[in-house]
């Protein structure tokens, strides 16, 4: 696959104020942010439909829209409080703000900032949304091994991965989900990979996976499929990067938290995700073999990446002495 870019994040913006838009909208290419705009009467709507978040710009002067800004950004702490909110507090008198500020969840992320202050975010998004350092050849790595292990599951397809991004929130996509540990001298953490039951359903009825259409009426080949999957990348991560000096040991454990009703799952970390969104679809047939499938790298446990750097000089000067041959 090609170098990946830079890793983005997608933000929600809820404005009306066309010169706000502007403005926000250069600062979110400058800053490696991919804005979504959305009318405010629009919001429930989109959060429900549970796309990958990394914050929410919100104004406090919106126009047609049922309640305030500071309401609606009170709503969305309510329901996302992983997502930080930059609230632009053009306009609206501080004693209200220092009084509105009391109704935000105890544990919800607010910054806020004006217009005229908007470069000084910049410290605040790499605080809160860029917090984490992933180095691109890693970023590059997993990507390949992603690409590979979807290209040998499912015949006559062809495999796309978006650009890589981070996110905050902690959505589940889907009925079927995988996860496993994931662990070297630099990281632990878990890998997932999410899909809906429908579309490997269909893609097991096109003929596409090493299972004929009966058998993917039985749930448990679909759950095969996604477990190989994650196998094969597992795999692959153990090969490429080894075991040595992990720790081999139950260590610093945190609790899993999966909540099936509203789709959420926590790894007890605030730290952001690398994720990948995977497109597989058959040419000559897209739209009935089209599946989307989510990967997530979450080390929640360890995060080292200094030691990432290290060890890939280390293997570069093996390569490069003849010790070790690429082949």
């Amino acid at each position: 696959m090609p170098e990946p870019a830079a890793l983005v994040s997608k933000v929600l913006v809820i404005e009306t104020d066309g010169d706000a838009l502007a403005r926000i909208r250069a600062f979110c290419e400058a800053h490696g942010l991919q804005g979504h705009k959305v009318h405010p009467l629009n919001v429930p709507a989109v959060l429900r439909s549970r796309i990958d978040l990394g914050a929410v710009f919100v104004g406090t002067q919106l126009q047609g829209a049922l309640s305030d800004g500071l309401a609606l950004a009170r709503d969305i702490a309510w329901l996302r409080p992983e997502l930080p909110i930059f609230l632009r507090t053009d306009g609206m008198p501080e004693a209200q703000a220092g009084t509105d500020a009391h109704a935000m969840p105890r544990d919800a992320s607010v910054v806020r900032y004006t217009l005229d202050g908007i470069d000084a975010l910049k410290t605040e998004v790499d605080r809160k949304i860029f917090d984490r350092v992933y180095p691109m050849s890693l970023v590059r790595t997993l990507g390949e091994m992603t690409q590979t292990a979807l290209a040998s599951q499912f015949r006559g397809m062809q495999v796309r991965l978006d650009p890589p991004y981070v996110v905050r929130d902690r959505l589940i996509h889907g009925e079927l989900f995988t996860l496993i540990p994931m662990e070297t001298p630099w990281c632990r953490g878990f890998m997932t990979l999410q899909t809906d039951v429908a579309s490997l359903r269909r893609v097991v009825d096109a003929g596409r996976t090493a299972f004929s259409s009966e058998e993917g009426e039985d749930f448990r080949n679909l759950n095969a499929i996604l477990g190989e999957l994650t196998n094969l990348i597992w795999g692959a991560f153990r090969n490429r990067f080894g075991t040595e000096g992990a720790s081999g040991s139950f260590g610093v454990q945190v609790p899993i938290i999966v909540n099936h009703l509203h789709r959420y799952i926590s790894f007890g970390t605030e730290s952001p995700q690398l994720c990948f969104k995977c497109h597989v679809w058959a040419p000559d047939d897209p739209e009935a073999t089209a599946i989307t499938i989510y990967q997530r790298f979450a080390f929640s446990l360890s995060w080292a990446p200094e030691l990432y750097r290290e060890s890939e000089a280390l293997l570069s000067g093996f390569v490069e002495s003849g010790e070790l041959e690429l082949f």
